[in-house]
């Protein structure tokens, strides 16, 4: 086994790596395929905006996000030194996310972008698990460990982006309404954080 394999192997056997993928593959993952293309499609075929207004939506939703990104750049520093951790804070920041997805689902056709950037806002806390797994491991191994679990991230991603589509399309062949299909879909991705999380 060359070093670059046994590395590898060292990564994904990591007691730290194994705690944070799931929450990474549905988590941080759905807030990626929400704010890239599912909450678009849920503004224009559930909430009926045309596609200018879903677009200036996602826009917004995205503007908030770079936002709460350069949020956390700052206050994290401060956070860290008043004794909190990546951990505490996404132990505190993770349910709330899930909680806003689940009102999102039940709203429907009522959840407006607004909605939909609050969720993908409360979902920037996953992002503290990168530095967290990135000072998990010896330096050697640093760079492997965050490289596989960006890969862990976008191969959700993918994932989400086809099986929430797959689910929507398989409901609406069951014969339920459009709505409900996205809800069902979208409640599917509610439970896999949840699962993930605890």
């Amino acid at each position: 086994m060359s070093e670059s394999t046994s590395g590898y192997s060292s990564v994904l056997r990591h007691r730290m790596f194994l705690r944070f993928a799931p929450r990474g593959f549905f988590h941080y993952g759905g807030m990626i395929a929400a704010q890239s293309l599912r909450a678009g499609l849920w503004l224009a075929q559930v909430f009926g905006w045309s596609a200018e207004e879903s677009a200036r939506g996602l826009f917004a939703i995205n503007l908030s996000m770079l936002v709460s990104f350069l949020l956390w750049g700052s206050l994290v520093p401060r956070l860290y030194k008043s004794g909190w951790t990546a951990h505490s804070l996404m132990a505190l920041g993770t349910p709330i996310s899930v909680a806003v997805l689940v009102v999102a689902v039940a709203l429907g056709a009522r959840a407006t972008a607004a909605v939909w950037a609050v969720f993908c806002v409360s979902c920037t806390v996953g992002s503290l698990s990168q530095p967290a797994i990135g000072r998990a491991f010896p330096a050697a191994l640093a760079g492997r460990a965050l490289s596989a679990y960006n890969l862990v991230v976008f191969a959700e991603v993918f994932c989400l982006l086809w099986g929430i589509g797959l689910a929507v399309d398989g409901l609406q062949s069951a014969g339920w309404p459009l709505q409900a299909s996205y809800q069902g879909a979208l409640a599917l991705l509610a439970i896999g954080c949840t699962l993930s999380y605890v």
